[in-house]
């Protein structure tokens, strides 16, 4: 997929974006370690579909906004995505996908911010409610082995900034067999910048650590972790090495009502790359209903 780089202007930031094709917007964020071009596979179906393909980075994974992250907290994030939605459908809410740190921002965007959403998928997380049991898991907390090393300031920006070995690592762990090809050198360019590195990292720390919250989205502290006020589709990955699918059983609980979880087969946590017709045939048929 050939992309356009655009800047999407808000009243938050300014946000650099690759977008696709013409028709209603699908609003595609992604997480890490990761890059938005990896959507691309994704959106040649979308694009084929008649829909126009939107995919920003997120604050502070860009040359143009790494000095623009003085918060990293869940709110923040999920503020910048209404912004984005605002931005490119004034009037309406926008379809949108969300993968990993991606489907965090969809999921708290939809609870604060519904009018911002028409439809929405979220793959590879569950909805926050689902979150704290999935930390009480040893055997989850081995996985999330990266999350706990990202605590230590210096040691994790000395790791990551060695090399790309950790990055390999948990794409080949995540999603086993995956063959990424030139997806690979995006990744690697993304998160050979010391600085997006950084800003990567705060976004993990933002997850314990008060002092990276914006003070002025605290209210919403509350809305953002309760159920999203409007159906969601969340995906799981029946190979994914990261949050297997069955942390996914109980997703519901944390839904609004006619929501639906489904788990994707031969799909790993990067469904989009490893099951992009599936994705795209999905999240169609769930933006297309009425």
């Amino acid at each position: 997929m050939d992309f356009d780089e655009i800047v999407i202007r808000t009243d938050r930031l300014d946000f650099p974006a690759l977008t696709a094709g013409e028709g209603p917007v699908v609003v595609c964020w992604h997480g890490f370690p990761d890059h938005p071009a990896t959507f691309g596979p994704l959106a040649e179906h979308l694009v084929a579909a008649g829909r126009r393909v939107v995919a920003p980075f997120l604050r502070g994974h860009h040359p143009a906004t790494v000095d623009r992250m003085p918060y990293t907290d869940s709110i923040t994030l999920a503020a910048d995505g209404a912004a984005v939605a605002e931005a490119l459908s004034p009037d309406a809410g926008v379809d949108m996908i969300g993968h990993d740190i991606g489907a965090g921002v969809v999921g708290r965007l939809a609870a604060v911010w519904p009018e911002r959403v028409r439809r929405a998928v979220t793959m590879a997380v569950p909805p926050p409610k689902a979150i704290p049991p999935i930390l009480r898991d040893p055997a989850q907390q081995q996985r999330l082995f990266y999350m706990w090393l990202f605590q230590l300031p210096g040691l994790a920006e000395t790791v990551l900034e060695a090399d790309r070995a950790l990055v390999d690592y948990l794409w080949a762990t995540w999603s086993p067999g995956l063959e990424i090809g030139d997806h690979r050198a995006n990744v690697h360019k993304l998160y050979g910048d010391p600085q997006v590195i950084r800003n990567a990292l705060r976004i993990y720390r933002g997850n314990f650590d008060t002092a990276l919250h914006d003070p002025d989205l605290a209210e919403l502290a509350g809305k953002t972790e309760n159920p999203a006020t409007i159906p969601l589709l969340v995906l799981a990955g029946e190979d994914d090495g990261c949050i297997p699918p069955e942390f996914f059983a109980g997703a519901e609980s944390g839904l609004a009502p006619g929501s639906s979880v489904r788990v994707v087969a031969d799909a790993g946590h990067f469904m989009q790359l490893d099951q992009p017709a599936e994705i795209a045939r999905l999240s169609l048929e769930w933006f297309d209903q009425p």
